[in-house]
């Protein structure tokens, strides 16, 4: 079964896979394609923010066109790792790519949003108009991991990173973000339940990793970073790695999720629309 649908998708994924030269980071490439995501990103959330205020029922309207985006980012999900894996790692598994990033968290609450009560409903919501928010606008300003030498990588990466932002304003042009405390905590309280998963699968992964890294040359990552909270490794990302360096590993990891949630509590408290 797994050779046949490789046999139906290879061609598809070699056909996609143009390279290029990897655009520069602050160059014009990167600076006019992160302006263009986020002015769609913009003016999608106004359009669907109208659309849900017009609506007979505005919650389930927005969550609907949240479900929806969701089930879209799993699409384009499910593209790159078929990508990364037969086109880039030579039918290797790069542990760097898992979909456990801050960035890809959304995925998963969207999806399973419609199912959820409606005080977890709530909380998902905050999450994502806060923290979805600051993720998605680090990417864009520093697209260091999105910025590659295949065409569809990089277009991947801003698209993904667009609707992320998407997702965060049309909840804060909505108004349906949670801001009272009680409301900010539980959405702290869901990030720190995502940095334990994240630094459970660091550790769990980290000799898979590396043993996989060894065996094939086109594996260039030897350790995950999913939430970049790696107990084992400086951070690539030049934030991370400083206060890592500075304070070491674990506090520079402590001190980086605190800023994360505190950043995500004041982005969603600032921004959220107050409904009338």
């Amino acid at each position: 079964m797994i050779f046949a649908m490789k046999d139906f998708i290879l061609p598809f994924l070699e056909m996609t896979a143009q390279r290029m030269t990897a655009p520069e980071l602050f160059g014009a490439f990167h600076l006019i394609a992160s302006a263009l995501t986020a002015a769609a990103a913009v003016f999608a959330a106004i359009l669907y923010a109208k659309r849900v205020s017009k609506a007979d029922e505005p919650f389930e309207k927005l969550v609907k066109i949240l479900s929806v985006t969701g089930w879209i980012l799993v699409l384009l999900e499910i593209y790159k790792q078929f990508f990364l894996y037969y086109i880039v790692n030579g039918d290797a598994y790069d542990w760097w790519f898992f979909p456990f990033q801050l960035c890809s968290v959304p995925m998963y609450l969207c999806v399973l949003l419609p199912v959820m009560v409606p005080s977890s409903q709530r909380t998902f919501l905050t999450f994502m108009a806060g923290y979805s928010f600051i993720s998605a606008a680090a990417a864009l300003i520093y697209p260091a991991d999105i910025l590659r030498s295949y065409v569809a990588l990089t277009l991947h990466g801003f698209i993904w990173h667009g609707l992320i932002l998407f997702i965060s304003l049309l909840i804060l042009m909505t108004g349906r973000a949670t801001v009272s405390a009680r409301g900010l905590v539980r959405a702290a309280v869901l990030f720190a339940v995502f940095c334990v998963m994240a630094l459970m699968i660091n550790v769990v992964v980290e000799p898979v990793a590396h043993a996989i890294h060894a065996a094939n040359p086109a594996v260039i990552h030897s350790y995950a970073a999913m939430f970049y909270l790696n107990p084992f490794h400086i951070s690539s990302q030049p934030l991370v790695g400083s206060i890592q360096k500075t304070a070491g590993i674990p506090a520079g990891l402590l001190l980086y999720s605190l800023a994360v949630a505190a950043a995500g509590s004041i982005a969603a408290k600032l921004l959220n629309k107050r409904r009338v």
